[in-house]
This record gives C-alpha cells, sequence and structure tokens, in this order.
C-alpha cells in the first residue's frame, strides 16, 4: 500500500499509531522510507559523493524500503560500521539510500564491490531469488555476508550456499531472521527452556494484503511462505529447538485462496506440535500482526505483537509489556557487523539448512496439498 497517496488525515492517524508503537526516530524513518519508493532519480554506471565514506566496510545489495529505514538505518546508528557501497537493480533507490547516508558510492557493478578489499560485510535485502546468488558469490570473495530473509528459494540454492559456506570456511553467513532476537522472545525462551517435555504452539499471523501481480508471487520468488512464513517457521525451530526437530511431518490445509491465506501444522521429532495460520484478507492498519500461544509444561504463555507477552507458571503470572514493539531488527542487524567486528561466530550450517529445508518442505506441502516428511539433510 503507498501510504504516499492516501488522505492528509489517514497518514496522521498512521502517524500518531507509528509514534506510539516504535517511538519518533523509527517513525521518522519509517516516513522516510516511503518517499525513498517514490525517488525517480537515477544515474547510468555509478554515482560518487566525494565526502562519502571513502573508508567504509559495509556495502548493501538491494535498496528499498526495508534496507532504507531498518538496514542502513541500524548500521548507522548501532555499530561501527560505514555504508561504502549501495546497488539495486533499480538505480534511483540505491541513489537515495547513499545520499540519506552519506555513502561514498551507489553502483550498478556488483564485482566492484566484489573486489573491494575494504568491504568487509555485505547486506544483502534485494528481491528474494536474489538473495543466495549475491551472498554466495560475496562468501566466494572473503565477505562476510548477512542474508534478508529468504536465505534461499530453492533446493538447488541451498546445496550451492551450503558448499559455499564449506569451500570458505572464514567468511561468516548471518540470516535476517530478526524476531528470534527480540527482547519479549528472549524472556519467552529463558521460560520454555525451563520446563521439560515436548511444547504446543499456535501462531497466528495476519499480514499485508498485497495484488495478485506483486512480485512476491512470482515463480521463481518462492511466493508468501519463502518471502513471508519464514519468519515463524525459523521461530517454531527455536522454540523446539532444531535438536529436537527432525525429522518433522508437516500437514497442510489449502483454501482456494492459499496464495496468501493458509495453514499447516507440524509434529516435530520430540513429539511437539505447530499450527501456523497465515491471512492476508486485507489491509492491517499497525502491519503484520503476530499472535503466539505456548504450552509446554507448568508454562502458558501469550505473546502479543512483540510488544506485550503473559507468562503464566501454575500460581505465577506476569505481564510484560514494552513502550514500543521491538521485534529485534535491532539486534540482529548490529550484531551481524559486531560479529565480524569482534570474531564471531555467524551461524551453524545445520541451523542455515535446517531452517531453510524446513520453510522448502512447508511450501511443498502446500502447493502439492500433500504431507511431507522434512529431515534436515539434503
Amino acid at each position: 500500500m503507498d501510504y504516499t497517496k492516501e488522505p492528509l488525515l489517514f497518514k496522521i492517524k498512521k502517524v500518531t499509531r507509528y509514534v506510539g508503537m516504535y517511538g519518533l526516530e523509527r517513525t521518522f524513518k519509517k516516513v522516510r522510507s516511503q518517499y525513498h519508493m517514490q525517488s525517480k532519480q537515477s544515474f547510468d554506471n555509478e554515482w560518487v559523493n566525494e565526502k562519502g565514506n571513502t573508508d567504509g566496510d559495509v556495502a548493501i545489495v538491494g535498496c528499498g524500503n526495508f534496507a532504507f529505514s531498518t538496514i542502513a538505518h541500524y548500521v548507522s546508528k548501532k555499530t561501527q560500521g560505514k555504508i561504502k557501497y549501495t546497488l539495486d537493480t533499480d538505480s534511483s533507490k540505491s541513489l537515495s539510500l547513499a545520499k540519506e547516508y552519506k555513502v561514498y558510492k551507489a553502483t550498478t557493478n556488483y564485482e566492484e564491490i566484489l573486489n573491494d578489499p575494504d568491504v568487509r560485510v555485505v547486506y544483502i535485502a534485494s528481491n528474494h531469488a536474489s538473495h543466495a546468488e549475491y551472498a554466495i558469490l560475496a562468501l566466494e570473495y572473503g565477505k562476510d555476508v548477512h542474508i534478508e530473509k529468504p536465505h534461499v528459494v530453492n533446493y538447488e540454492q541451498l546445496v550451492r550456499l551450503e558448499k559455499a559456506m564449506l569451500v570458505n570456511p572464514n567468511s561468516r553467513v548471518f540470516l535476517g531472521f530478526n524476531r528470534p532476537k527480540s527482547k519479549l522472545f528472549k524472556v519467552l525462551m529463558e521460560e520454555v527452556e525451563k520446563q521439560p517435555g515436548s511444547i504446543m504452539m499456535n501462531w497466528f499471523i495476519a499480514g499485508h494484503e498485497i495484488d495478485d501481480g506483486h512480485w512476491y508471487f512470482s515463480e521463481a520468488e518462492g511466493g508468501r511462505v519463502m518471502g513471508n512464513l519464514c519468519h515463524w517457521s525459523d521461530l517454531c525451530l527455536h522454540l523446539v529447538g532444531i535438536e529436537n526437530a527432525f525429522p518433522c511431518t508437516i500437514s497442510p490445509a489449502v483454501a482456494t485462496e492459499a496464495k496468501s491465506n493458509f495453514a499447516v501444522t507440524v509434529t516435530f521429532a520430540d513429539g511437539s506440535q505447530a499450527a501456523l495460520t497465515f491471512s492476508a484478507k486485507g489491509h492491517t492498519f499497525e502491519g503484520v500482526r503476530e499472535y503466539l500461544n505456548v504450552h509446554k509444561g507448568d508454562l502458558l504463555a501469550s505473546l502479543r505483537d512483540f510488544e506485550d507477552l503473559s507468562l503464566d507458571i501454575i500460581d505465577r503470572k506476569q505481564l510484560k509489556k514494552l513502550r514500543h514493539r521491538d521485534h529485534g531488527h535491532c539486534a540482529n542487524i548490529a550484531h551481524s557487523y559486531n560479529a565480524h567486528k569482534n570474531n564471531i561466530s555467524g551461524e551453524s550450517l545445520d541451523y542455515v539448512r535446517g531452517s531453510a529445508l524446513f520453510v522448502l518442505k512447508i511450501k511443498e506441502a502446500l502447493d502439492t496439498n500433500s504431507v511431507i516428511i522434512c529431515e534436515n539433510k539434503l
């Protein structure tokens, strides 16, 4: 939805609501990103800002809304990283982001980024089908990579990404699954890990309604399962524990509107179960809405929009509420750079493979309307 074209009263209500949800600074950047997406000024091969970060060590590939409002914002605000390059297939987006963040160069040439020894971390937020392609090349050139979701859109990409990780062990991979690093999810995980036995969980997600002609639905891009549901399939693996998850059985519930509205149930190796329902039947004024209910041992927990968390443990009841929603974006984006800077390990191959295979098998189950067994091996 293009908010810049909405009536003034709608814009005022939207901004007012977002200030309450995210705070003034984040709301301002989100508003700026809406106008960034309308930018039209472009260039042919490159645009250079002589006053930009010539000593920068970060490149951003894919300069859409998320890169502008979130990745570049937190790299600039919460790390010592400096953005040296921006690249996008739409040069106007690359140029707009470069101007906003005092980037040295907006370019159309990925090889220039790869061959620059100063660039140590590449943040990848381009169209979904290109994430793995950009990442594999960066790994081969000795860069660390932060790959926004999804990190792959098919099995062939996963095979090649795994090979690149094995062949280039000094290059680290970080994934854009931000929600595990959110404040309330960390609290929830601490309580979950204290309880014995298997876990029962139910996710309900109300996503953005998007037109049938949206690029998400291109066959090559993986649709809404790869582009959206991967967030919550990943969270299921965190709650169960990847060591307890496989092999798992995935059962789909497919309706005629399965392109954006679907449900799956999963039974994991340890007996844990999950139900995931994704609905996109209309506009969500506050963005994506997320509701989680969990039962494990003596713990009953409910997490709403990563803003408030209720915990019931026998006779003890707690309610934790944040002043602003925290989806973990800041912590996740900053972690990728800071882990590079402090020589901290990236994601394990087991997790990169398992999180990819799980959502790929969910997509296969929904596409074929059949029960699928998923193991963490290619």
